[in-house]
């Protein structure tokens, strides 16, 4: 497992004038991500000034191709989506996203017969010119038909589709210029965060709130069906029930079971800590933290890192689940 090491991070951005390296002139790069998001987020306060011409300034055009990375390697790459300056401060803010945008802004009608998710997937991308990388291998058949939806939310909806029949969990994330969907698992050498090192502070709740520790089942006319038990929570905290209604000629124990293991005690954490390229959204860390008890390999649902005055930091929000973003848009094509 992999400790936390210091990076400083490069910015390069193309205009009509050719290819530009500005990383000397941002006081803040904010690179985030989280996972229902398709977009990951650059964000750049740009040193600039209205009054002084010696102040070096390259433009950064609405569209722009803009690029962000550590070393080799880029983390970020992207366009230009909006900026903001005023006559009375000395920073313009620059907000940039990776080409999900384009999955996030466009729309289509489309009917699938049969398709699995990569197949999709590369369809879709090469019509919207987006590049693709590594795609999950489903080998699943989806049979779905879409109207005016947005082209993330058909990749979505047909790994979505098929999690339910593989059981694994997949997220849509952007390498570079190029899409990958990855199967969410432990990471290999995730990071280590174990405070007196590397973690600065951690937060840790715990709830009941929404448990559900019994699930009954009725038929469409509410006779009871069977039930389905976690009878040691129900013993420990509680008989706290749901009802499931059971469509005819249907069997809803495994719905039952879902239901269940979806709505047990909701824990939950964040962290800050020195920053390191490996925490985002999708990886896993592993977190030893006595006070608040956290001793548990995370997904991580939410990344922010920040380069400020020669310091790197990060913000996480960890999920003791593995979980991912679902969607269930359009309808299903009858056989």
């Amino acid at each position: 497992m992999e400790q936390y090491q210091y990076v400083h991070p490069w910015v390069r951005v193309r205009n009509d004038q050719g290819e530009w390296d500005v990383s000397h002139m941002f006081r803040r790069i904010t690179w985030s991500g989280d996972v229902d998001s398709v977009c990951r987020t650059l964000e750049l306060e740009m040193i600039v000034s209205a009054t002084d011409p010696r102040l070096p300034y390259v433009y950064l055009p609405l569209g722009g191709g803009i690029s962000m990375g550590v070393g080799n390697e880029t983390l970020f790459a992207g366009v230009v989506a909006s900026k903001d300056k005023s006559t009375d401060a000395s920073t313009m803010s620059v907000t940039c996203y990776d080409f999900g945008f384009y999955l996030k802004n466009s729309r289509a009608s489309r009917k699938y017969t049969g398709e699995t998710p990569e197949t999709i997937t590369r369809q879709l991308c090469s019509t919207y010119g987006v590049p693709v990388g590594s795609l999950a291998q489903t080998g699943v058949a989806i049979r779905r038909k879409f109207s005016a939806t947005e082209i993330y939310r058909i990749i979505d909806t047909a790994y979505t589709l098929a999690s339910q029949q593989t059981g694994k969990k997949y997220l849509l994330r952007f390498s570079g210029l190029r899409l990958d969907v990855i199967e969410r698992t432990v990471t290999p050498q995730s990071v280590i965060l174990q405070r007196g090192t590397n973690l600065q502070t951690a937060t840790y709740g715990e709830s009941i709130e929404n448990m559900k520790n019994r699930v009954i089942i009725v038929d469409s006319d509410g006779n009871f069906v069977r039930e389905i038990s976690d009878n040691a929570a129900v013993k420990r905290y509680g008989l706290l029930a749901d009802v499931l209604t059971q469509s005819d000629g249907e069997d809803a124990t495994a719905e039952a079971k879902e239901i269940l293991a979806d709505n047990g005690v909701e824990r939950r954490a964040s962290v800050t800590c020195l920053g390191h390229t490996k925490l985002i959204t999708g990886n896993t860390i592993y977190i030893a933290e006595p006070y608040t008890g956290l001793a548990n390999t995370c997904w991580i649902d939410e990344d922010t890192h920040v380069w400020q005055n020669g310091v790197y930091t990060c913000r996480l929000t960890l999920n003791f689940k593995n979980e991912m973003r679902e969607s269930e848009s359009g309808s299903e094509v009858e056989t």
